[in-house]
């Protein structure tokens, strides 16, 4: 049975070849671009939802759309620096898929420091 171009792309990576990544200067460098933009998106997300149950005051216009703008102009960057560190991924429509272990690497950089 033939494989598509996107299962053969993604095979499992190695230990040492995902252990070279997470210590480059390119990947630590997305992991922080990455998390600021979780720092100035994430409570946005969580003042919106606060609005919208009418729990607390709406927020501005024109922070909401200022925080947002500087969450996707750090959130971009970061996405080709993960690219360019070689963390294998794809698009496969509106979602982004890469390795299991890749992905769980990323999430454990990203919210938690390591030392």
């Amino acid at each position: 049975m033939a494989r598509s171009l996107y299962d053969a792309w993604m095979l499992p990576i190695q230990d040492e070849a995902l252990r070279g990544i997470r210590q480059s200067a390119t990947y630590r460098n997305a992991v922080w671009l990455t998390r600021v933009a979780n720092l100035v998106g994430l409570p946005v997300v969580v003042w919106g939802i606060v609005s919208i149950a009418q729990i607390g005051p709406t927020l501005p216009r024109p922070v909401f759309i200022g925080a947002w703008a500087v969450g996707c102009v750090t959130l971009v960057p970061a996405v080709v620096l993960f690219y360019r560190s070689g963390t294998p991924f794809g698009c496969k429509g509106l979602t982004w898929l890469t390795d299991k272990r890749v992905g769980n690497a990323i999430l454990e950089d990203v919210f938690r420091l390591r030392p």
